[in-house]
């Protein structure tokens, strides 16, 4: 795989690669901690993401020197689709939630995901967003500890027919600062 050269916002004509993308890396990341079948169904029925986060400007991919997605990630203000009809009440509008952070199995444990992050707590700083949240699957919660998320709960989102999913929300107020470079395509170097 490919040295990772760019962090961008991601587009509409990207869709169908992040959705490969996340898929894969959820059935292969995430086989070291879910069965094939609690997988298959949470994908069934929430899938990876809610495509809509695209539209609202503060979804991320990064891309190799080719162009070729290495991973995803970001936050929005819209609630995720397996926390909608949960009866939870809207969080304030200075609180958001990390949205679909995916690396490609290929590019695991390369700091891609880190790197995504940074750009993306960056940029919600900048937009005014003070705390961010986000609901990790096991496979993710050794990354977001790094970068200074505590776990809040642990649960399990029930998928029926004895089915469930386990994760860990998690929450990290960020600091007040300017984005480097907004709105563009975000270079970025590795050694």
């Amino acid at each position: 795989m490919s040295r990772m050269t760019a962090i961008r916002a991601a587009q509409a004509a990207d869709i169908p690669a992040i959705r490969s993308m996340q898929e894969r890396s959820m059935r292969v990341l995430g086989g070291k901690h879910y069965a094939p079948d609690n997988i298959a169904a949470f994908v069934e029925q929430f899938g990876t993401m809610d495509f809509a986060v695209v539209g609202e400007g503060h979804f991320l991919v990064a891309t190799d020197q080719h162009g070729h997605l290495l991973g995803s990630g970001g936050w929005s203000r819209l609630a995720p689709g397996y926390q909608r009809g949960s009866g939870a009440a809207s969080p304030p509008r200075d609180i958001a939630t990390v949205r679909g952070v995916f690396v490609d199995p290929a590019a695991a444990r390369n700091g891609i995901g880190a790197a995504i992050m940074r750009h993306a707590e960056a940029d919600a700083a900048k937009h005014g967003i003070s705390m961010l949240r986000l609901t990790a699957t096991l496979s993710g919660v050794a990354l977001y500890q790094a970068l200074g998320y505590r776990e809040t709960a642990r649960r399990a989102i029930e998928l029926g027919e004895n089915l469930s999913f386990g994760c860990v929300d998690m929450e990290k107020p960020l600091e007040k600062r300017a984005a480097s470079q907004p709105g563009g395509e975000l270079l970025i170097s590795q050694s």
